[in-house]
Parts: structure tokens; sequence; C-alpha cells
């Protein structure tokens, strides 16, 4: 694992209230940023990044088992306020059911 990939999903994860890491291609990425639009969230909070534009790609996929204690491989990777949150599925289940403004507006 690269030193200068794991600073990075660090140092973005630490910048951002909101972070997500996802792939353009992948449909749940998609939904996810749906989901996230509709709380029309402040521009600095929140941040969306395709890992698939970069050369670490598989690296970043590879910390983030190590990170959120997960075999998955899957994205997105959800960050709120620095802890990771979940994916799309943990996103759906509290925007349903209206926790997620809480989480999202507090």
């Amino acid at each position: 694992m690269s030193g200068s990939t794991k600073n990075f999903v660090n140092n973005k994860v630490s910048a951002r209230r909101i972070m997500v890491f996802g792939k353009s291609k992948d449909p749940d990425s998609h939904q996810v940023k749906q989901i996230l639009e509709q709380y029309l969230l402040p521009k600095d909070s929140y941040e969306w990044i395709d890992i698939e534009t970069r050369q670490d790609c598989k690296q970043m996929e590879n910390y983030f088992r190590t990170l959120c204690f997960t075999d998955r491989r899957q994205t997105p990777y959800i960050f709120i306020d620095q802890l990771y949150f979940g994916s799309l599925f943990e996103l759906n289940l509290s925007h349903k059911d209206g926790s997620l403004k809480n989480v999202l507006l507090k």
C-alpha cells in the first residue's frame, strides 16, 4: 500500500464533513449522489471523488477494506464527520427513515 494513497484518503476524509469515494460507472454511486443532492449541502462540506480516474484505484480499494473494517470492494464509501458511515444500503435506510437529515444538517 502506497503511503501517498493512504495520505490522500485520510486528508480528504478529514478535510470535508461529508466525503464520498465512488465510481462514475457504478449505479450505487450515482444513487448516493442523487440522495445527497436532495439535502442541498454546502459546497465546502461535501465532496465526491471518482476513484476510477486515479492510478491508485486498487490501492484505495484495499485501504478502504482496512479503514472501514469490511471485505466489501464495491463503491461507494461514505464518510461523515471523519467516520465511515457505510454504503448506499446504510444511506438509503437512514434517508428513508428520516434520520439522515439530522445527521447531514446538524
